[in-house]
Formats: structure tokens, sequence, C-alpha cells
């Protein structure tokens, strides 16, 4: 990864809990180290090829000013959310504040927060069988394409399957859909979860009927293991109706435990009645 560093871009403004940081505002000193592809602007030689680190500070510096936070923290990740959208080349972004004036009354040198995000590739798989299955899945998909850290990138058939584990229950219409975020994987499954709570899902029981089903199946060639969130989905491999989206757009993937293509996983299963 190439990077641009902009150090220490003094802003004087007016963030803090205190109302006399409102009011009489103090310095502020931010760093912001962007991740992406130099080639491009290097070998062309021209501006538009890049980042203009000139304009760039305007900005940062203006939408630094334009309104008071209470937290330091909130003003960073605001930062992050600006410089991803407007600068679609960023693939990874460090954002540090100084806070060398803070009123605690101690000597110190400074108090700062750092927040670093990079782009992620998800592979979602996605799921009804309760009512208008056509309509709940382009509504999830729809919410995905709608949310301000999420880039579709691909979306798979749509294919009608049998239930899978708990099978006295009506078929499912499933898909799968790349995405790229700079979102945390646990960040994203809030979302996720959000979503299916929009779109009226209820847990009732495990494997049982629901409205929108959204699985995080992979994120980039990670494997998280936590109470939340397991990545690589434990079930990919056993599941034709995931793995066959998923060959839509990505058979060649590897899955980062078995070590196995997607295009390989299938043909494992397929003799395997679901």
């Amino acid at each position: 990864m190439d990077y641009l560093l902009v150090k220490d871009l003094e802003i004087y403004a007016n963030h803090g809990v205190f109302q006399s940081e409102k009011e009489l505002g103090q310095k502020f000193l931010v760093t912001l180290k962007m991740g992406y592809n130099m080639k491009k602007g290097a070998t062309s030689n021209n501006l538009e090829d890049s980042i203009h680190y000139g304009v760039l500070s305007k900005e940062i510096y203006d939408y630094f000013r334009s309104e008071s936070i209470d937290l330091i923290e909130t003003v960073a990740y605001k930062l992050i959310e600006f410089i991803f959208e407007k600068y679609k080349i960023v693939q990874e972004l460090t954002v540090e504040i100084k806070k060398p004036w803070a009123p605690i009354n101690l000597p110190l040198d400074t108090v700062k927060v750092t927040i670093n995000r990079k782009k992620r590739r998800y592979f979602l798989g996605i799921g009804s069988n309760i009512g208008d299955k056509q309509k709940y899945v382009n509504s999830a998909i729809d919410k995905l394409k709608n949310t301000k850290s999420i880039e579709l990138k691909n979306v798979s058939e749509m294919y009608t399957t049998k239930a899978w584990g708990k099978t006295d229950q009506e078929d499912f219409l499933n898909c799968a859909v790349e995405i790229e975020s700079y979102e945390e994987p646990e960040d994203l499954l809030k979302i996720t979860q959000q979503i299916e709570l929009d779109l009226g899902r209820e847990r009732h029981e495990k494997w049982g009927p629901r409205t929108i089903d959204i699985d995080i199946l992979f994120c980039d060639d990670e494997i998280i293991y936590t109470d939340d969130l397991k990545i690589p989905h434990p079930y990919v491999q056993d599941r034709k109706f995931v793995l066959e989206p998923l060959n839509d757009f990505a058979p060649f993937f590897i899955h980062p435990v078995l070590n196995e293509s997607l295009k390989q996983l299938l043909r494992d299963v397929n003799d395997i009645k679901l």
C-alpha cells in the first residue's frame, strides 16, 4: 500500500464537552494517513489521478470547523466517513486528532485519539421464506446499497431452495452479494441485524421461518471467532444454497480455513441431498 501523510494540520475549533471549550475554542492538530495505489498518478504525472493534498487539507480544515461536537472520537469518525465518501480511491485511512490544550488541570503534552479503518470485501448470504420473498430480498439489497459505508459490488442470481436444518417450512429464495465496506465486521453485523429488524425479522427458533436473513459469510480472508460473530460462516461448506449463488461471482475465492475454492466446495456438496 502507498500512503499520503498530512501531519499535524493546526485547526482552531470549538469541540469539547465543557461550555468554555464550545465558546472560546482551542487548538487541535489533525493527522491523516491515507492508503491508496499511487501508480496511476505517479506514472501520468497528472494531479487529477492522485489526491491534491492542498485541497484535501482545506476541505478537512473547513469540515472540522463546521460544527461543535462534544467528543473528539466523534469528530475523528466523522472525518473517516467524509474522506471515504469524498475520495473513493482511498483503501485505508488513519485519522489522528491531538488536543494539546485539553482542560484537565494537569501537566501533559497532548491528548489524542486515533481511528483506523480499511475497506474490506465481504460476501453476504440473503434469504427469505415468508410472504413476498422477492420483495424482502430486494429490499434488503436496496438497504445495503443505500448504506453510506457500503458499496454494492455484485449480486448473484436468485435461487429457490428447500429449507435447511429445519425442513418443515416453506422453500427459501436465496442470493449472495459482494460488498466493499470500511465497517468493522462487528459493526457490519449490527447494520445487517438492523436491516433484518426493519424488514420484520423475528427470532423465535433456530433455522425457523423468517422474512429476511442476512449472514456474513466471508470477510476477505480473515478468520474471526467471537460469541456474536464467526467468519467464515461455519456452515458455508455444507449449504448448496449458499455455495451456488457465491459461485455466480466468486468461484475461485479460497475458503481461508478449508483452503479450497468455492467452486470445489460446490462440487463436494452437490451430491448431498438438501
